[in-house]
């Protein structure tokens, strides 16, 4: 009897323990890194990237969640660049910004602090033996000089509402030709 209640007890503290290991993972994997903001889709509603919603045949409405560590032109550049996206999908030629809006929402998010110190010298120690003397490095346990601190950020939320024609007057001087916006690179080329 004693030995089904010790595998019964394991059990149950094996179950536990994997329940808050999974917790732990999930709990930090949700935390939002505070760093910038790839272009990418947003792959759920809490997500970082882009999403878009079609308001009528010719109307989209295009948003760019991002950290406010990603530069406010790079936000209005990815959120532009879908847009243009997906105007030549939908065979579309010229775009307008019709409205935009943009919303700040303060989040708690990780951030790696690198720290500035010099790494540690092994400490070494002389062996000698037979054939020699020798000097021979003793590794240590080394406290880490990066450490992942908990910031506030705030969350952008970048919307634009977009106009889309194959006629450049209807929408206006402001219009942007599709091929053009997808001509620009997204992020800059190495100067190598």
């Amino acid at each position: 009897m004693n030995i089904k209640n010790n595998i019964k007890n394991s059990r149950i503290l094996l179950t536990s323990m994997s329940m808050a290991l999974s917790l732990a993972i999930v709990g930090c994997s949700s935390t939002p890194v505070a760093a910038p903001t790839p272009y990418k889709p947003a792959n759920s509603k809490a997500a970082y990237g882009y999403s878009s919603e079609k308001i009528a045949v010719d109307e989209y409405k295009v948003l760019f969640k991002a950290t406010d560590k990603t530069p406010a032109d790079k936000v209005q550049q990815f959120a532009l660049y879908r847009a243009a996206e997906i105007a030549q999908k939908q065979g579309f030629t010229y775009l307008a910004i019709v409205k935009t809006n943009v919303d700040k929402k303060p989040v708690i998010a990780r951030e790696v602090m690198t720290g500035k110190e010099e790494p540690p010298v092994f400490q070494t120690d002389r062996q000698c033996t037979m054939s020699g003397c020798d000097e021979v490095a003793q590794p240590m346990a080394v406290p880490s000089s990066n450490d992942v601190v908990k910031t506030q950020i705030n969350d952008i939320y970048f919307t634009i509402d977009v106009k889309m024609a194959n006629d450049k007057t209807r929408l206006g001087k402001n219009a942007f030709t599709v091929l053009e916006v997808l001509s620009q690179p997204l992020e800059p080329k190495n100067a190598n």
